[in-house]
């Protein structure tokens, strides 16, 4: 059964395959191994169409694992704005400057070696593994072990069936094709085997899957129900703008929340209003604050609640101290959350 499938899949993504930059093929078949690392990183967390043009953005400004290793965490934060999850492109960077310095600026094709770089676990490694090099491996993302649970009617949560998945993942090796068979896999499950409401009446694979036989395709994966409500976090931001129409900014710390941006003056983000504290950098005179108005933004585990306030300073009164002109904050390096602060106080 195992083998009709791989054939059938492989087939199917001949004709079928979606059309992403970091696909390019080298004159080995294969794709740039340094494409397939960047992109990995990028679709940690993000969605494919969001990535494929801030992927070829990415491309022109380092074009190869050198240029890259050679920029900075403030460049390399600067342009991740708006992906979210800033984590990833400091580990990304921290990944290149290894690989640049051990492995001569090769991507590592050995999984010991992989999975002890920076933001690179299980199934990364094994991505990179399979889809640049070609080895027989099987990256378990969200689409392919998706595809396995309902082939094998495995009616529970992923993530108390990782175990059985990754047994059952095995049976799709390829030697020969291994890199085909997992993006086919990939596409499949983003294409024809969705999430919900799976395409079954186009499906190549229909007669070999015990879910569509047993009806309940649509049932798996199970879902874990989630707290609808998230958990809340309050603070104060301020917008502080001197005569020469700059905004006072200054780089965050680099640990927590959006480590190493930049950022306008805030409070410390608490649980309670009542524990809010203003910043020191506003000075005692409230009654020259103006409140401009409320802002929640989302993050992944929290919402933030944000009161944001506008005052004006002058610029030698704030020695030493780093400025923003305002025609510019919404395309410099400020992260989302803060450009929406600088739009309602400004």
């Amino acid at each position: 059964m195992e083998k009709q499938i791989i054939s059938k899949l492989l087939k199917w993504y001949g004709s079928a395959k979606r059309d992403l930059p970091w696909r390019v093929l080298q004159e080995n078949n294969l794709p740039n191994p340094y494409f397939v690392f960047v992109s990995e990183y990028m679709l940690q967390q993000t969605t494919v169409p969001t990535v494929k043009t801030r992927f070829e953005e990415f491309i022109k400004k380092w074009p190869t694992l050198k240029d890259l290793a050679k920029t900075t965490e403030p460049k390399i934060l600067k342009f991740w704005s708006g992906l979210g999850y800033y984590s990833r492109a400091r580990n990304l960077l921290k990944a290149a400057k290894i690989i640049n310095k051990e492995f001569n600026s090769k991507i590592p094709n050995k999984y010991e070696d992989l999975i002890l770089l920076p933001g690179i676990g299980d199934y990364t490694a094994k991505a990179i593994m399979g889809i640049s090099y070609n080895q027989s491996v099987m990256p378990l993302d969200a689409n392919i072990e998706r595809i396995i649970a309902r082939l094998y009617a495995l009616n529970e949560p992923l993530i108390k069936i990782k175990k059985q998945l990754g047994e059952y993942s095995q049976f799709f090796l390829s030697k020969n094709q291994s890199s085909s068979l997992i993006q086919s896999f990939m596409d499949y499950g983003s294409i024809i085997c969705t999430p919900r409401s799976p395409n079954c009446s186009i499906c190549k694979i229909q007669k070999f899957c015990l879910g569509y036989e047993k009806k309940i395709q649509n049932e798996i994966p199970v879902k874990i129900k989630k707290l609808k409500v998230k958990p809340k976090k309050y603070t104060r931001a301020y917008v502080l703008i001197n005569e020469k129409k700059e905004i006072l900014v200054r780089t965050r710390s680099p640990k927590g929340m959006l480590g190493s941006m930049l950022e306008v003056p805030n409070d410390i983000w608490v649980e309670k209003k009542s524990l809010l504290k203003k910043d020191s950098l506003v000075g005692s005179k409230e009654k020259y604050l103006v409140n401009k108005g409320n802002l929640i933004y989302s993050f992944s585990h929290f919402n933030l609640h944000l009161e944001v306030f506008y005052k004006k300073i002058k610029k030698k009164n704030f020695p030493q101290s780093k400025w923003l002109r305002i025609a510019r904050y919404s395309k410099s390096q400020l992260p989302t959350v803060m450009k929406k602060i600088v739009e309602i106080g400004i």
